[in-house]
């Protein structure tokens, strides 16, 4: 099990309510953010392997009525197999683990973020939540050892109000290890 980065996911205002109604001139700037977690992910080997994610929260924890994850390896964004807070060994600590399949020298992106389907979720717009990401090898797979380039970024998309368009943000996230090659045993 390798560590990766942290994260923020999010969809709520840009500036808390309560300082844009004691202060109604800043209400323009007050757009809301869905912001994600995406993980780029190249298998830089000639075998298929199957890796596992273990994303790390603190209570609530993943909760898929309000996450919405997919792998997209074709252009097509697919489901990922998951077993959400099938870890839980104190009653606050939550781990979450997806597991998939990443073709020889193929790249996947991994999404993490607000499912912004949830009507609940876009209209109450206040969903925050953070943690960290690990990664291994899946017992799935059948190579012991394997070669990853892995890039984590946040991308968010401000929306919201009339005064103000829409607007992006994206930027790289920095690795635990301190470089994008993850070298992953089995056993280790």
């Amino acid at each position: 099990m390798a560590f990766i980065s942290t994260f923020e996911i999010l969809l709520k205002p840009q500036l808390p309510k309560k300082i844009t109604d004691s202060r109604p001139e800043l209400s323009p700037l007050a757009r809301n953010i869905l912001q994600g977690y995406f993980l780029t992910i190249a298998n830089v080997t000639n075998e298929l392997v199957f890796l596992s994610l273990i994303v790390t929260t603190r209570t609530p924890g993943l909760d898929p009525k309000k996450i919405l994850t997919v792998l997209d390896t074709t252009g097509v964004n697919g489901p990922v197999s998951s077993d959400f807070d099938s870890i839980d060994p104190k009653g606050e600590i939550k781990k979450s683990r997806f597991t998939f399949p990443l073709n020889a020298n193929d790249t996947g992106l991994f999404i993490l973020q607000p499912d912004a389907t949830n009507k609940d979720l876009v209209k109450d717009a206040n969903f925050e939540l953070r943690g960290y990401v690990e990664i291994s090898i899946s017992s799935l797979s059948g190579p012991q050892t394997t070669k990853l380039l892995i890039t984590p970024e946040h991308r968010g998309t401000f929306f919201g109000t009339d005064e103000a368009g829409l607007g992006e943000i994206a930027y790289v996230l920095p690795l635990a290890n301190g470089k994008s090659l993850f070298e992953l045993g089995k056993n280790s």
